[in-house]
């Protein structure tokens, strides 16, 4: 089974190859000046935003320089964008109309000076230089976005990424540009491009209406299947789509269908129904046999329906605040499942305070829409503060502004690339966090974080993918202010140039078949696909074993204006490339070229005084001008403390690992990490065999998984110690074990900091571990014992530990942090930018 998914993913990498050549060749292309590339929806058609640019542009004499191309998904759809275009006078070379993801798509993408969107570019696309970006987003939020939405932060990783990619942002007001993209996104502090504060371009079409336009909107409709009768009213149904993310949208067929016969059953023969769903659904509700003939087709834009819209039925669409524009729609709200909803994406508004009634069933939203709606005064106030630029000229200020250079008379451009506080602009720390699996290097982030003053900190995480990884958990333990920046897709270029990592991670950055500069380059691509425009003042790879990350987040690589580059260094890794080395090379080999690329840093930053003069010592020939210094780790005690308080019985041990931790007859040492030769458990298990051999009735529990879980299985059978030493595997949550137990035991040959055991010590259960190279400093005098690194010794502990039972103090965790933080502000440079060193603060989360 493992050969054939690993076959599988040969197979889909190979299938990649040729997209990635036809990016690699188009962005070796130089950029086409006078051509501009929209999209709408992923394809959806020549709607939205981008088209009322679009036609605005093709009708300005100023700008009949420019040439078009239009992303459409399908071939239907590009077959009657041809027609429309056809019956606008417009034609090849001037507009173009391309598949989304074809080779034509990757061409515009890559070579286009202008580029418009109301939604997001995908994983391949890196903005390049001289291009200009455009994201006009596809609606005024009134649900949740982004972070807002439970447990949504990582669903927002290529909407960001585009933004932080964007040069303009547009924006209907105020309300839209602090509560999406200040708030929901996280770009306060951040986003590098300008805010255009001047209206939602497409709402133009529903200002001042023609009879004539509107007889063009129907010619349009009934083209598409959707007949409209121009003597009766029409009542356009606009579900927003259902589902917890955008990647997997869900159309409540039976409710939309429901909702439709219940109208039409209800208004009299005046009314005719229309039903406009949203885009990333339209294929759904296509196939209902119920909707056809009311089913507004997907690539006739919203905003023209409007515009023959007597009365709209909606939900939580933002389609609300587009239908402000027009003063004379009534808005009714039908919201059967109302208290699900809003659990699932909340409301940024109170649903009582919406312009229009709120309704729960369909008799009810019938009813509202035969009485002509509700809550007019409501409405006016609305269209004052949520639509304030509605006025039809949305599309012009934009183009004034992208294409002309001017500034707007009307609305404002506004920046968000820096944020605030006490009158001195905030530092911007972009910081790689590993491979967020359950390990002491992702719990001595997830401590760090906890501790970090982001009132007067920026800071963003980045991360690729891993095998182990638990973005998830990582997420519900932060600090819901900092930035996620996951890694979305690959790298761009030559394969011939991607493939050379491979020997970067074999020979080294001084390897003489190593092409550096190349993959310097295209690493600075790398480091714009994913970060965009963003600067930041202080760039950390605190994962510290990737060579790929330590050379994306290296100097030369990350663009300045950049104050300091630090990489960390958790353990003695000298030692640990000795002992991986032992066991297979390919760990070894990783950090071996690591440690080539040490002289691309400003600072070398090990995890205790003692470990930075062993790694100054080992690795001082790799450091070229960096400096090595230190930073303690951070113990997050509030958290510790809070999962240990977990009952033993809810944390998934067997029974008698439950009954062992419970049972005040016997003294229990535990211990935890990933079971390796390294962390050399087989020590503390021997140790726990001789102290039992004495007569000292003891009980181990070891928690973590690893390759030596089997060989400890058959040490422990071996040694008659079946019902006294516990191998669990991976705890989720290790805590209330360690809080359980007399003492906690690390055996290990090497360490850095162990979390393990500051850990430990936050819920005063006393340490007893092995004297590694840097063990100096890491348990405080009277919280435990530290021996020699032999059976014998650990043994001879254990048994004083049991006999004598002596008392320990408590680590004075407060002090213990405040210590930890000055040296972290310390170890990266943030003196420099701030008066004082960041400070503990209370943590939201536990």
């Amino acid at each position: 089974m493992a050969k054939l998914r690993k076959a599988v993913a040969t197979l889909r990498r190979a299938r990649r190859i040729p997209r990635a050549q036809w990016v690699a060749h188009w962005r070796s292309r130089p950029i086409e000046s006078d051509t501009v590339l929209y999209e709408a929806t992923f394809g959806a058609g020549l709607v939205d935003s981008p088209y009322a640019i679009f036609r605005h542009l093709v009708d300005a004499p100023d700008l009949a320089h420019l040439r078009h191309v239009w992303v459409v998904a399908d071939d239907e759809r590009r077959r009657r964008a041809r027609e429309h275009l056809a019956s606008l006078g417009l034609h090849e070379p001037r507009v173009r109309v391309v598949g989304h993801r074809t080779p034509g798509y990757f061409r515009h993408l890559a070579t286009a000076a202008f580029l418009v969107n109301n939604s997001t570019f995908p994983a391949e696309f890196g903005k390049r230089a001289g291009q200009t970006y455009v994201n006009t987003w596809h609606g005024t939020p009134l649900k949740a976005m982004g972070y807002d939405i439970p447990g949504g932060a990582l669903g927002a990783a290529n909407v960001i990424r585009n933004f932080l990619a964007a040069d303009h942002l547009v924006s209907s007001g105020p309300y839209m540009t602090d509560t999406m993209y200040r708030r929901a996104y996280r770009l306060d502090g951040i986003a590098p491009g300008t805010v255009l504060e001047v209206g939602v371009p497409r709402t133009d079409v529903q200002v001042g209406v023609t009879d004539a336009r509107r007889r063009e909107v129907r010619e349009r409709l009934a083209a598409g299947g959707a007949a409209v009768d121009g003597t009766r009213r029409t009542v356009l149904v606009a579900p927003t789509w259902r589902g917890e993310a955008f990647a997997d949208p869900r159309l409540d067929a039976d409710a939309v269908v429901g909702l439709v016969t219940g109208l039409r059953e209800a208004l009299d023969d005046d009314w005719q129904v229309l039903v406009k769903v949203h885009p990333v659904v339209h294929a759904q509700a296509g196939d209902l046999p119920s909707l056809r003939g009311v089913l507004v087709p997907a690539d006739v834009p919203a905003n023209e329906v409007l515009t023959i819209t007597d009365h709209l039925v909606t939900d939580y669409s933002s389609i609300l605040f587009d239908a402000l524009a027009d003063p004379g729609v009534p808005i009714t709200f039908h919201v059967p499942d109302r208290s699900a909803y809003a659990t699932a994406r909340p409301l940024y508004l109170p649903a009582e305070e919406l312009p229009g009634r709120v309704c729960e069933t369909v008799e009810a939203t019938a009813a509202d829409v035969a009485a002509g709606g509700a809550r007019a005064g409501v409405r006016h106030e609305w269209a004052a503060r949520y639509a304030p630029f509605a006025d039809g000229r949305a599309t012009e200020r934009l183009v004034d502004v992208v294409w002309r250079g001017r500034t707007p008379t009307v609305g404002r451009c506004t920046s968000l690339s820096e944020r605030m506080h006490e009158g001195e602009r905030v530092p911007r720390l972009l910081i790689h966090g590993g491979s967020l699996q359950r390990n002491g290097v992702t719990s001595s982030l997830i401590a760090l974080l906890g501790h970090l003053d982001l009132d007067r900190l920026d800071v963003s995480i980045a991360w690729g993918p891993a095998r182990r990884a638990d973005p998830h958990a990582f997420a519900e333990s932060i600090d819901d202010r900092i930035r996620l920046l996951p890694r979305v897709g690959g790298l761009n270029g030559p394969k011939r140039v991607v493939w050379s990592r491979r020997l970067l991670e074999r020979l080294g950055a001084g390897g003489r078949l190593v092409p550096m500069p190349s993959l310097v380059r295209l690493l600075q691509e790398e480091w714009t696909r994913c970060f965009g425009s963003a600067q930041f003042d202080h760039v950390i790879d605190f994962g510290g074993y990737s060579p790929y990350w330590a050379l994306l987040m290296s100097r030369g690589v990350a663009p300045e204006p950049v104050r300091s580059h630090s990489i960390w260094l958790h353990n003695d890794l000298a030692a640990e490339v000795a002992s991986t080395a032992e066991h297979g090379r390919t760990r070894a080999h990783h950090l071996e070229q690591v440690f080539s690329l040490y002289d691309r840093y400003d600072r070398l930053v090990s995890v205790s005084e003692p470990l930075s003069r062993v790694n100054g010592r080992s690795l001082r020939r790799y450091a070229g001008g960096a400096s090595f210094r230190s930073a303690r780790n951070v113990i997050d005690d509030s958290r510790v403390r809070s999962l240990a308080r977990v009952p033993l019985e809810e944390i998934g041990l067997a029974e008698d690992v439950v009954a062992a931790l419970r049972d005040e007859g016997t003294v229990t040492f535990v211990t935890a990490g990933r079971l390796t030769h390294e962390k050399n458990q087989a020590r503390l298990v021997r140790a726990a065999a001789a102290t039992r051999a004495a007569g000292h009735d003891v009980t181990v529990v070891i928690m973590g998984s690893g390759p030596l879980a089997d060989d400890l299985r058959a040490l422990t059978v071996e040694l008659g110690l079946e019902r006294s030493v516990f191998l669990t595997g991976q705890v989720a949550n290790p805590f209330p074990v360690v809080a359980a137990a007399d003492y906690f035991a690390l055996t290990s040959e090497h360490e850095g900091l162990p979390m393990v055991i500051l850990e430990a010590l936050a819920l005063s259960t006393p340490v007893l571990t092995t004297q590694f190279s840097s063990v100096e400093g890491v348990v405080p005098p009277g919280c435990g014992l530290v021996v020699a690194r032999d059976d014998e010794s650990v043994a001879r502990a254990m048994m004083g530990l049991v006999s004598e039972r002596p008392g320990f103090t408590a680590l004075d965790v407060d002090a213990y942090n405040a210590t930890a933080l000055e040296e972290f502000a310390a170890a990266v440079g943030l003196g420099d930018d701030l008066r004082t060193p960041a400070m503990p603060r209370p943590t939201g989360h536990t």
